[in-house]
């Protein structure tokens, strides 16, 4: 198994240097020690559950890949009792009624989690669909798919590099003029006048 996952590893994702003795399982090995996203996997297994299931037809995932499966995979990596308690986040953090303000909200046009974003704007939360045939998660930070990665973000894989170039101006905007709304925190209070 070890030489096996060594070659996946080293042939098919290109990743020269692996630790295949971390893999207790094929279902956690993927999650845990490859992306090094435990965090993120945490925080889908504890509040979120983005659970991404097939459909029920027309699917190239397959039909196994379903609830069950994920909530399997929060019991395997985190152990029982961790389950997603979508309640609770809704409530904790305003559910469509968003307790924050100045955020900027982008998703790709086929990023599969954009139905779970907010996807209209409003004065302090703006929101941007960024329309390209493979603009698809993370598109804002990192460009379209490519190879090798770089880290800046390269839009020119973008099948409409000018949609993706224009709605990163558009976040900087909006970042520029909340910052400039900013204020110097006064000292006078402090018997200090600046």
């Amino acid at each position: 198994m070890k030489a096996l996952l060594g070659v996946y590893f080293s042939k098919v994702l290109k990743v020269e240097h692996h630790d295949v003795s971390c893999f207790p399982h094929v279902l956690t090995m993927y999650y845990n020690c490859f992306l090094g996203s435990r965090l993120w996997w945490f925080q889908v297994c504890s509040e979120v559950a983005y659970f991404q299931v097939a459909p029920k037809t027309d699917s190239v995932r397959s039909p196994r890949i379903n609830t069950r499966y994920h909530l399997d995979l929060c019991r395997n990596v985190f152990g029982e009792g961790v389950y997603p308690d979508v309640f609770m986040t809704n409530l904790y953090y305003g559910g469509t009624r968003i307790a924050a303000s100045r955020i900027v909200f982008t998703n790709g046009s086929q990023d599969p989690w954009r139905h779970a974003s907010k996807q209209k704007s409003s004065e302090d939360m703006p929101s941007y669909i960024i329309q390209c045939r493979n603009c698809g998660h993370g598109t804002d930070l990192r460009g379209c798919p490519q190879s090798p990665f770089r880290i800046e973000g390269d839009a020119s894989n973008c099948t409409s590099p000018v949609a993706v170039n224009t709605v990163r101006e558009q976040i900087a905007k909006h970042i520029d003029m909340w910052l400039s709304q900013c204020q110097e925190p006064s000292m006078s209070g402090y018997g200090m006048d600046l």
